[in-house]
């Protein structure tokens, strides 16, 4: 089967690309990325689409804007919903094409599973679910869109907390954080690849047709500063911590997510604290 990758630069894209090639029955293709084509990406990736003709394409390009000045709303509309419609009406140019898999976040629903996005980002993200829902319905496509929570494992080189967590116990610096009070919901990045493997399996096999939204989600949450307490005993070395140093931020989403409905017959296998552990020591 011949897997086209939109976004194989960012963490998830590079991690997936790299489980995939090592998949004999599998094709797969990395399609230009948006920061080196910027202006010019959406018709670039279109034309590669065209021509390559994947039976699939995993769309793992997103921005993540959390501002809603102009230009982040153009931005996040740009990348967010106008570049996927326009990459799904030239994937269906060809008759092999199958099957379009996405990512949304948790910040699109509230703690008990219900649509109420919590910024201009998580909107566009429920937005474009309906156009997807759409193209659904006129083609007889299967479209999947994950709701990631959040992600983590080695080599990831975001600005999130854990990561910076992790330089500044490798550099034996002070990190402030809030009273870490809110819920996190970790998933190894490994994790959510063997997810993808499931559903490309599960696409060949079963053909089914529709639009259809998971969470990913490993069931259990846990309190910021509870992560933070479980590591500190565990690390070859004193993890420097002020825990209530910061102010939460603007719309910061403390509660977990009560109803969850991951997709069937996947759940995580790492375990958070022992993964954890070997990202900081170099295990």
């Amino acid at each position: 089967m011949k897997i086209g990758i939109i976004g194989a630069s960012g963490f998830l894209g590079k991690n997936l690309y790299k489980s995939l090639k090592k998949e004999k029955s599998l094709k797969v293709i990395r399609f230009s990325s948006y920061k080196k084509e910027n202006k010019n990406w959406i018709n670039k990736v279109s034309k590669e689409i065209y021509f390559n003709k994947p039976e699939v394409i995993i769309n793992c390009s997103s921005s993540q804007l959390l501002n809603d000045d102009e230009k982040s709303i153009r931005q996040l509309i740009e990348t967010n919903i106008t570049s996927q419609s326009i990459f799904l009406k030239n994937a269906l140019k060809s008759k092999q094409f199958k099957s379009f898999i996405t990512f949304g976040t948790k910040w699109e629903l509230d703690s008990k599973g219900k649509t109420k996005p919590v910024n201009f980002y998580a909107a566009t993200k429920k937005a474009v679910d309906e156009i997807l829902k759409l193209f659904c319905l006129d083609y007889k496509l299967s479209i999947y869109s994950l709701k990631i929570f959040d992600t983590y494992g080695k080599n990831d080189k975001r600005k999130k907390f854990l990561n910076l967590l992790k330089e500044n116990y490798k550099k034996n610096k002070l990190l402030k954080m809030t009273a870490g009070n809110q819920f996190l919901d970790l998933v190894n990045i490994d994790d959510l690849v063997d997810l993808i493997k499931i559903l490309l399996r599960d696409i060949v096999s079963q053909k089914k047709i529709g639009f259809f939204t998971y969470t990913v989600s490993s069931k259990k949450p846990i309190k910021l500063k509870n992560l933070v307490k479980k590591l500190m005993p565990i690390l070859n070395k004193k993890l420097k911590i002020s825990i209530g140093s910061l102010k939460y931020r603007s719309k910061e989403t403390m509660l977990p997510m009560k109803k969850t409905f991951n997709y069937p017959g996947w759940k995580p296998k790492r375990k958070l604290i022992k993964e954890l552990k070997k990202i900081f020591d170099n295990v």
